[in-house]
């Protein structure tokens, strides 16, 4: 298995935050030998990408080996599934939707706040990158799926529909639960508490109860080590 790339390394996807354009990602990205229309290689290529692009707010933190995006959109997609019924939900379309909506970060990279990248200009970069990979590498496959690949993403965007507020709901409670995971595996000596604010966002009652439950899991397990868990606003 190749190692995965490092900061340095120009064919990672956060190697260019800073002078993003989508030619200079494409140009590092060897060609497919077959074409869009009768494969999809060139698209799963990229997506690939999406496994050894590290999510970058760790980074700050020193945590070795952290999660790749691919390692947080499978978890949301999870996560989706244990929906309940009674949330009057379209459950598949939440799992497809938790699979695309970092899809874009394959060409574009894991842009966080310390990048001091404006938000019009992420939407930006993140628009073009999903364009390319709907129109240029999906659409010769198959329109239909093209569209539904970006009517999706678009939606989870908007964030409007209940699918999409529910998902963005999750996108946090998995922040969340990984923050948790990370605090144990350092035995405390990391404190992860500022990306706990996201818990403000969720407006999902079940999804709240389910962050409460991970909160009180990590009070007890700081409390084992005889820490008081920080948590702040």
């Amino acid at each position: 298995m190749a190692p995965a790339p490092t900061e340095r390394d120009p064919t990672n996807a956060n190697h260019y935050v800073k002078d993003w354009t989508l030619n200079k990602v494409l140009d590092v990205i060897p060609k497919p030998v077959t074409s869009a229309a009768s494969s999809p290689l060139a698209f799963l290529h990229i997506v690939s990408r999406l496994k050894t692009t590290p999510r970058e707010g760790w980074k700050r933190f020193d945590i070795k080996g952290s999660e790749s995006i691919a390692d947080h959109m499978y978890r949301m997609g999870v996560i989706c599934m244990l929906c309940p019924p009674e949330a009057g939900l379209d459950k598949d379309r939440c799992v497809k939707m938790a699979l695309i909506h970092d899809m874009a970060e394959s060409l574009v990279g894991d842009i966080t706040p310390p990048d001091n990248v404006p938000s019009a200009e992420k939407k930006n970069r993140e628009l073009e990158a999903m364009t390319y990979l709907t129109e240029e590498l999906l659409k010769p496959i198959s329109e239909t799926i093209a569209t539904e690949f970006m009517e999706i993403w678009t939606e989870y965007e908007d964030g409007k529909s209940k699918e999409a507020v529910f998902v963005k709901d999750v996108d946090c409670f998995e922040l969340i639960c990984q923050t948790i995971e990370y605090e144990k595996q350092h035995k405390t000596t990391k404190d992860l508490n500022e990306f706990l604010h996201v818990r403000h966002k969720i407006t999902n009652d079940f999804v709240l109860h389910w962050v409460d439950d991970a909160l009180a899991e990590r009070r007890a397990y700081w409390e084992k080590e005889g820490k008081t868990a920080p948590l702040g606003n």
